[in-house]
């Protein structure tokens, strides 16, 4: 008798495991669409990602993606007057705090199909739009002496400006600059392999690792002294939180 009720028992448990793993299998295949929201950290600098997903099968799908953050030159590196009072880091020689904008779009192929809950899902992802520098002009407190006294001025930097960093206290903190934003039209190329968890779920995370290119025909000038060189090549690691949508 014992040995009947474990028999249908286990039954059932089988039974009831299948339908779950049915059902998780049909949850992943039945999503239209899906939209990302995340992170992400560059190798010059770091930046917020938007991606929306159109699924028009099991191993492909397009997307459009567009980010936003900040952009460095390679030869940036922060440096303190330690002569001056009130003093703060900057960068000697940089001409505009850049960042860049990019709206693209692209196709997603799936490598890996993920078969169980916890799985985890493989896909590499090529895309290609258009990307634009947004650089607003660095202005500094330098320390000046007039009539024997110390005096504190805002100057937009120049090599003409600014001759060295001797007299430069750190960035304005005024915020001077922004009604002289320039931009700079260019185009980009991302290809990256993207990792996402719980794609069975209404709520996954997706870790993507991938690099892209840059190509400003303008130039995107940065630094005042080395090259701004028109092809920008940047390796990042981005972290999302995904919608699915049926």
């Amino acid at each position: 008798m014992f040995k009947r009720y474990l028999h249908k028992l286990l039954l059932g448990v089988l039974v009831i495991c299948s339908t779950i793993s049915i059902a998780q299998t049909q949850a992943s295949d039945h999503w239209q669409k899906s939209y990302g929201i995340g992170v992400k950290v560059k190798s010059n600098g770091i930046g917020l990602a938007y991606q929306q997903q159109f699924h028009k099968s099991q191993h492909l799908s397009r997307f459009v993606y567009a980010d936003f953050g900040s952009f460095k030159h390679t030869n940036e590196s922060k440096i303190v007057n330690h002569k001056a009072e009130n003093k703060m880091p900057f960068v000697y020689g940089k001409l505009f705090h850049t960042a860049r904008c990019r709206a693209l779009y692209g196709v997603s192929m799936r490598l890996i199909q993920p078969r169980k809950y916890n799985h985890v899902a493989v896909d590499i992802q090529g895309s290609g739009g258009i990307a634009i520098g947004i650089q607003r002009p660095v202005y500094l407190r330098i320390e000046t002496i007039e009539n024997d006294q110390k005096t504190v001025k805002n100057v937009k930097y120049s090599r003409q400006n600014v001759a060295d960093a001797e007299p430069i206290i750190g960035y304005s903190k005024n915020g001077e600059g922004w009604k002289e934003l320039e931009y700079r039209p260019g185009a980009s190329s991302l290809i990256n392999v993207s990792f996402t968890w719980n794609e069975f779920t209404q709520v996954s995370k997706r870790v993507n690792i991938g690099a892209s290119m840059d190509y400003y025909p303008g130039g995107l000038p940065i630094m005042a002294f080395g090259q701004n060189p028109k092809l920008n090549a940047t390796f990042f690691v981005g972290f999302m939180w995904v919608i699915n949508q049926g």
